[in-house]
């Protein structure tokens, strides 16, 4: 049987070992998350209180991801429709 389903190994762009978090703003503080939660939200990142300005990524791809096309402070999902371009 063929394997499917998640058979591309994630690219991280930063030490995955490292404290990783996002800050939250209804709740107004940081929040520790696992490394393939980090890439793909779409707001405040730090790594080691240190602000993380680095690429964004659909969630479990490696298919980089438009900031201004997603809503902000959400966990960027690959199968997210856009409310300008309903059709891509």
């Amino acid at each position: 049987m063929e394997k499917t389903g998640n058979t591309e190994k994630i690219k991280y762009d930063f030490n995955t070992a490292a404290n990783l978090e996002l800050f939250m703003p209804n709740l107004n503080d940081w929040y520790r998350v696992t490394s393939r939660e980090f890439r793909s939200f779409n707001g405040k990142r730090r790594i080691n209180n240190v602000d993380y300005k680095g690429p964004l990524y659909h969630y479990a791809t490696n298919r980089r991801a438009n900031k201004s096309l997603f809503p902000k402070n959400k966990i960027v999902e690959h199968n997210w429709v856009s409310a300008r371009r309903p059709n891509d």
